[in-house]
């Protein structure tokens, strides 16, 4: 009798514990079923909500600059800048030069110095000249405005053939001890003046066109 109950004592605390043990493998199934949905839902709200600041980004943009107003302008700027880089490599020393051919007899005394200002001149000129040719200017949004930025260049390059006609008029002029004709020069120089003073109105009126569109 006494054998049969020590089983049974044994039996019921085995299913005790096991039921104990069923209860906490249900609690921790049930845990990581919660875990596993709230991150679903994490994951999805997180999804949906960067959806949204997309949408509202892209929508606020187009807004901003539909017609490529802003974009256009910032390109046309940086042009700009690229163009007036080119030109300072030769401004200096043109002149220079330039100063030269107002005082043709200084110069005819001061023949060694002015001599190595007009090759300068002469060379950086040239430079100038090559990379105008080779200038790419930007894409705009309309092809009537690149054509205008492609007119621009031109404009600057004939600016500086026409700069470089003068300083090599100035060194034929010292070269001949001929101080009476600088008419040439006078024309070269005139007609380079008018070539950037083109380009600056091109420029200028493309830039008003493109914020009044």
């Amino acid at each position: 009798m006494k054998k049969h109950l020590r089983k049974f004592n044994i039996l019921y605390k085995n299913a005790a514990r096991t039921s104990e043990f069923n209860k906490v493998a249900g609690y921790k199934e049930n845990i990581q079923k919660s875990f596993v949905f709230l991150n679903t839902n994490s994951s999805k709200q997180l999804e949906n909500n960067n959806s949204m600041v997309m949408n509202y980004k892209e929508i606020y943009t187009s807004s901003l600059d539909v017609n490529n107003v802003e974009q256009d302008l910032l390109k046309i700027k940086q042009y700009k800048s690229d163009i007036s880089d080119i030109e300072n490599i030769a401004l200096k020393p043109i002149k220079e030069c330039g100063v030269y051919s107002k005082d043709i007899q200084t110069c005819i005394t001061n023949n060694a110095k002015i001599r190595k200002d007009i090759d300068k001149a002469k060379y950086r000129s040239e430079r100038v000249i090559e990379l105008y040719d080779d200038m790419e200017v930007p894409q705009l949004s309309k092809k009537e405005y690149t054509k205008t930025l492609k007119e621009c260049t031109k404009c600057m390059k004939e600016s500086y053939e026409l700069k470089y006609k003068a300083i090599d008029q100035i060194d034929k002029l010292i070269k001949k001890d001929d101080i009476d004709d600088v008419s040439e020069i006078k024309k070269y120089i005139k007609q380079s003046d008018e070539k950037i003073d083109k380009y600056q109105k091109q420029i200028s009126e493309l830039e008003r066109k493109i914020r009044n569109k």
